[in-house]
């Protein structure tokens, strides 16, 4: 293994996905982990892309072969990332990112501790229920509030993480320049 893995987690809507988007687009020799998910795809998503979509009956087959180093149940859709999937970008690339909620973080940090895991923090409760209401329009007040009182907790767990990083509303071309010196001066990107 020759690569370095570094994870981005962070409550709903604190800008993970566009944050490794922009990582990917700046740094030279570098992949994602697309995680698999059980959840269906939401408008625009395609399968690859950002996740590899399956029926449940396919995922709890894999995990039953032992194929994820990492998986969590999360508003009812099973994730997991593959071991073997991990260790082939490794050995290709100098970096590997991924995306991955605070559940599957906190179980990836206790198992592999050297993965550099930055914790991208909202900046407030409000930043994110601004953000799911434009993000998941139509989407059930239940829904909505549900994830709310996740983050909430989720926030409360940012100290466990290597680095916290602020996502603040606007301001993200801050926020991509400040990761990069974190993981340069971590990992000497």
């Amino acid at each position: 293994m020759k690569g370095r893995f570094v994870v981005v987690t962070g409550p709903s809507a604190s800008g993970k996905s566009s944050l490794v988007d922009a990582l990917l687009a700046c740094t030279p020799n570098a992949s994602r982990l697309i995680t698999i998910t059980t959840r269906s795809p939401r408008p625009g998503e395609r399968d690859g892309d950002h996740y590899h979509f399956v029926a449940r009956e396919e995922f709890t087959a894999r995990l039953s072969k032992d194929e994820f180093f990492e998986h969590a149940e999360v508003y009812g859709n099973l994730y997991g990332s593959s071991k073997n999937v991990l260790a082939q970008l490794l050995e290709r690339f100098a970096y590997v990112f991924a995306v991955l909620d605070v559940q599957g973080a906190k179980t990836l940090k206790d198992k592999m501790p050297h993965t550099f895991i930055i914790f991208l923090h909202p900046g407030s409760i409000e930043n994110i229920t601004h953000r799911l209401m434009k993000e998941r329009v139509g989407a059930p007040a239940e829904e909505i509030q549900k994830r709310i009182v996740t983050a909430t907790k989720e926030l409360a767990l940012a100290d466990s993480f290597d680095v916290v990083v602020e996502n603040k509303e606007g301001d993200f071309v801050n926020t991509l320049t400040n990761v990069k010196a974190l993981i340069g001066a971590q990992l000497t990107l």
